[in-house]
């Protein structure tokens, strides 16, 4: 009974130890982490399988290889420096790996070593975990504090943090320089002491910590000399996620010499025969030395939104662009009507879709129109040609002007907004655009000067109403610069009547098509292709996402298949597995360029006797390039911007020769 109850056991022991070796090679061969072990010796004789995978390495590669193959020499140097042996165990340590492919790896490197029952040593095992992420994320978050720090330290204002106890915590190098103050009279300063009693007393008033906000507000501030300046004041409460109060951030902007130059308008206003062009040359010069630094904060601000960025860092970069935009929307205005009364505002001659741009700004203003009980109604002349050559922007821009007027003074009723061909000739069309109101009207005493820059009617308007004043002087000076006119029939008290004439240039379309006969959802010229060309499939390797969507756009108008990679080797891996008809070619692309890349296509191509077209389709069109890319392999060549009509040729062309040859 003895030995039969021995024998159960041990036939128990061997098949625990079965199992158990068993669920040691699953582990082993499933681990998410690199692992290898070594001989006596520090000899690689064992791995597994996400080893050969995170390496890019075989079994050649790997078996009875010198554990240091895997290491930096300097990162081996160190880790000898650790005494692993000593110690027997080291774990999480930083460090790096060398691929098969010669790339350093960022891993997170175990090691244990492995000893007989005499405590001699006989090998070690290694886990290697890639923390390739977690460095990026770590690089991209100092990347962003980095490029925080820039925008704060550049910035023409100054900037302000407090804590829950209004005591500054944090501020940017100008408010140094504008306060005069350093490290040791700003760190915990009460943020009161630097406003004049009465001032800050005013400000108490504002009950800004229960609002939450309170942006431009024109204050008085103390610099540490004594001095008191004017500032432009903008201050947002910071909350935790419970709503508790636990800080402020100020911005503060030196507006002393502002003041002071208001005051020179004044007075030179008065001593000017021609106030008015007195008056546009000064803005024209303090809207061009605003509007250039307001434009490199709006634009780092927006670089760092795009970044990786905590709830607090993006509502307060929010606020801050919001609070920009709505500065340089002013100046804008200012710096537009400048430049058109100096002949400097360059119209552009592009395709349009007036129908389009008509409904787009009317249904964009139909919110504020339904907040007031009013509605937005449009009618377009079913003759308007829906492809046409001018200047969408500036169309836009007075449309915008005129629809946002009209709701703006009408309390009851609607705003009708009308568009109805002129005239139509070969080579143009003019087109009639009324916008019609049921407001408040103008007077006949305004009424002949409704397009002139700072009339007493602006004044009254802007006084009640808001905004600059100088909307419709701008509109009649880009109206006249697209060819046409802008008049007004207006009632006190009935409503107005904007009527403006815009001589569009008209052709047909690329492919004989004329504009107005398209249609939604039409691909035109689709027709015209022969039956060989109507399902060509096309590789597009463009590295630039806004590039690439406008090339699809273009291709797939004429049922083209188009497949997008965003670099040469990422065209040279698609090409292993599909084919194309044509290949579209960027030249200046990351890990491998246009050149490059066709070199490999061509050489590749001896072996198969095959040949794809390829197109360098580049921004570098200076002389001499087109040969550059021909002598290069490549079959064809187009230059950015991309001239659709062009484009199609070369790919007909080529695509044809192809099937010809």
């Amino acid at each position: 009974m003895k030995k039969s109850r021995d024998f159960k056991i041990e036939q128990q022991i061997e098949q625990d130890l079965i199992e158990s070796k068993q669920l040691f090679k699953i582990v082993f061969d499933n681990s998410p982490s690199a692992i290898t072990v070594t001989d006596s010796k520090e000899r690689i004789v064992a791995w597994n399988p996400m080893a050969e995978k995170m390496l890019g390495m075989s079994r050649a590669d790997l078996f009875n290889q010198p554990v240091s193959i895997l290491y930096p020499p300097k990162e081996w140097k160190r880790f000898r420096s650790l005494n692993i042996r000593h110690h027997g165990m080291l774990s999480n340590i930083d460090t790096k790996v060398i691929c098969k492919d010669g790339s350093l790896l960022d891993v997170s490197a175990s090691i244990s070593v492995l000893k007989d029952k005499s405590g001699r040593v006989v090998g070690s095992i290694g886990i290697l975990y890639d923390i390739t992420r977690e460095k990026l994320a770590e690089h991209q978050m100092r990347e962003s504090e980095n490029k925080l720090r820039i925008i704060l330290d550049n910035s023409a204002a100054a900037i302000t943090m407090t804590d829950e106890k209004e005591r500054i915590v944090s501020w940017n190098k100008f408010a140094e320089q504008l306060f005069g103050m350093g490290v040791k009279d700003l760190l915990l300063r009460p943020v009161n002491t630097l406003y004049p009693p009465e001032e800050w007393k005013a400000i108490r008033s504002l009950n800004i910590r229960q609002s939450g906000f309170k942006h431009h507000l024109e204050t008085r501030a103390m610099r540490k000399d004594g001095t008191i300046i004017d500032v432009d004041l903008s201050v947002n409460i910071l909350k935790d996620e419970q709503g508790n109060i636990v800080g402020s951030v100020g911005m503060l902007q030196d507006i002393t010499e502002q003041k002071r130059a208001k005051e020179l308008i004044v007075q030179a206003k008065l001593a000017a025969e021609e106030a008015n062009n007195a008056k546009s040359v000064f803005l024209a010069k303090m809207s061009h030395e605003v509007r250039t630094p307001m434009n490199a904060i709006i634009g780092m601000i927006d670089l760092t939104l795009d970044t990786s960025l905590n709830e607090e860092q993006i509502d307060n970069l929010k606020v801050a662009k919001d609070a920009a935009d709505n500065l340089l929307s002013l100046i804008n205005d200012i710096l537009d009507l400048s430049r058109a009364q100096a002949g400097k505002v360059v119209v552009e001659e592009i395709e349009i879709n007036v129908p389009d741009i008509v409904k787009n700004v009317c249904k964009g203003l139909m919110v504020l129109a339904r907040n007031k009980g009013i509605d937005v109604v449009w009618s377009i002349d079913p003759a308007t040609p829906r492809l046409l050559i001018g200047d969408p922007v500036r169309l836009r821009q007075v449309l915008v002007n005129l629809v946002n007027n009209a709701v703006k003074f009408t309390h009851k009723g609607k705003v009708t907004v009308n568009v109805k061909v002129k005239s139509q000739g070969e080579k143009d069309c003019e087109l009639a655009f009324e916008v019609i109101d049921n407001g408040i009207g103008i007077s006949p005493k305004n009424l002949p000067h409704i397009f002139d820059v700072f009339t007493d009617a602006h004044n009254t308007t802007a006084r009640r109403y808001g905004g600059t004043g100088l909307g419709l002087a701008i509109c009649k000076k880009i109206v006249e610069m697209m060819r046409g006119s802008i008049e007004v029939d207006s009632k006190e008290g009935e409503g107005s009547t904007f009527r403006f004439n815009i001589i569009f240039g008209y052709k047909a379309d690329v492919f004989g098509h004329g504009a107005g006969e398209q249609k939604a959802g039409d691909q035109p010229a689709g027709s015209s292709l022969p039956p060989e060309l109507h399902h060509l499939r096309i590789l597009l390797a463009e590295d630039n996402m806004v590039n690439q969507r406008i090339a699809i756009k273009i291709l797939e108008k004429l049922g083209w298949q188009v497949t997008a990679v965003a670099n040469g080797q990422e065209a040279l891996n698609i090409l292993n597995d599909q084919t194309f008809d044509v290949i579209l070619m960027d030249d200046s692309m990351p890990v491998l360029g246009g050149v490059e890349t066709v070199a490999v296509i061509r050489r590749e191509e001896k072996q198969t006797g095959l040949h794809v077209p390829v197109i360098a389709m580049t921004a570098n069109a200076m002389a001499g390039d087109r040969e550059k890319y021909l002598g290069a392999g490549m079959d064809g060549y187009v230059s950015k911007p991309i001239d659709r009509q062009l484009l199609y040729e070369e790919i007909v062309n080529l695509v044809t020769r192809r099937l010809k040859d």
